[in-house]
């Protein structure tokens, strides 16, 4: 039932399709026979040369998921040129699996190496290094949060289609938010951040998860909508970049962490309008990858992580 409601589901293929857009990884859902059921239109990410020359090309066929091997939590398949690509199983039954990859792990081999490869499968090295330019290099720590990210709101959708959260308003586990933060953390090499939620009755924000930060400091901190820059940004659903101590003219008077040299604080709003919760991401470094080109990548992966908590996919 799981497997036919969301091979129809429009919204779950935008909200996989943006997540690879923002990870700049291909990701599907197969059946436990390794045939299609979802898979997001788009041709980039190594999609085409998967198709052509690796994992992909046994889709649809019994071949497919025996290319997979147990590797950890997940099942991982390397192909001949050394990407890899994995597989989340969306239950313990394995009624079907994400298919996430191909990556490179770490680094590339040196292109010698990918040339001889490519002659001994007859493949033209033009065309490869076109498919090579085309995949995401990525470290341990990003590649197993994105897993756990997905894996943990597989789960949650999982629930939803069973008729699981038939509750009203039910709240997600704190693990989806403690794997998007990993994510944020690791795609942002950032050292220190925390989500908070939004209590709906006391209208107040607590952090749930941190990293980072002194636990005994900020256990017990709660922050009313409207109060200090978290939040403002919950109140007003609106994002905030601190740079070098830099800042728009509404929010300086309320800096007192100056060791941060670069903080973004990122609401995370559900159904365009329901604020569950603000994470924000800081660093003590100068000139991090944090200040340069982060808030848009974590405002996006925010808002794909909070469409998914919907009661409705």
């Amino acid at each position: 039932m799981f497997l036919e409601k969301i091979k129809n589901s429009q919204k779950l293929e935008q909200i996989l399709l943006n997540f690879v857009d923002v990870l700049r990884i291909n990701i599907l859902i197969v059946d436990s026979q390794g045939s299609p059921v979802l898979v997001p239109k788009t041709n980039g990410y190594g999609f085409s040369g998967a198709c052509k020359w690796g994992i992909l090309q046994y889709l649809g066929s019994s071949e497919f998921l025996s290319q997979f091997h147990q590797e950890g939590s997940y099942l991982k398949s390397v192909d001949a040129f050394g990407f890899q690509n994995f597989a989340i199983s969306l239950d313990f039954n394995s009624i079907g699996y994400l298919i996430v990859g191909p990556v490179i792990l770490n680094k590339q081999l040196d292109q010698p190496k990918y040339k001889g490869i490519a002659e001994e499968l007859g493949v033209n090295f033009a065309d490869f290094l076109g498919y090579l330019s085309e995949i995401r290099v990525v470290s341990f720590n990003s590649l197993k949060s994105t897993l756990n990210l997905l894996f943990e709101l597989s789960q949650y959708a999982l629930k939803i289609s069973n008729g699981q959260t038939q509750e009203k308003h039910i709240k997600p586990d704190h693990s989806i938010f403690t794997t998007l933060l990993d994510l944020a953390m690791a795609l942002t090499q950032a050292e220190c951040g925390s989500i908070m939620l939004f209590d709906k009755e006391t209208q107040e924000l607590t952090i749930q998860v941190q990293r980072g930060l002194n636990p005994q400091k900020f256990q017990n901190v709660r922050v009313k909508l409207g109060e200090g820059i978290a939040g403002l940004a919950a109140q007003e659903k609106t994002s905030f970049v601190i740079n070098e101590g830099r800042s728009s003219n509404r929010i300086k008077h309320l800096l007192k962490k100056p060791e941060l040299k670069c903080s973004v604080i990122i609401p995370i709003v559900k159904n365009s309008k329901e604020v569950i919760g603000v994470m924000n991401i800081a660093t003590h470094h100068s000139n991090s990858r944090l200040a340069t080109h982060s808030q848009q990548i974590l405002e996006s992966l925010t808002k794909i992580t909070s469409s998914t908590l919907s009661e409705d996919l």
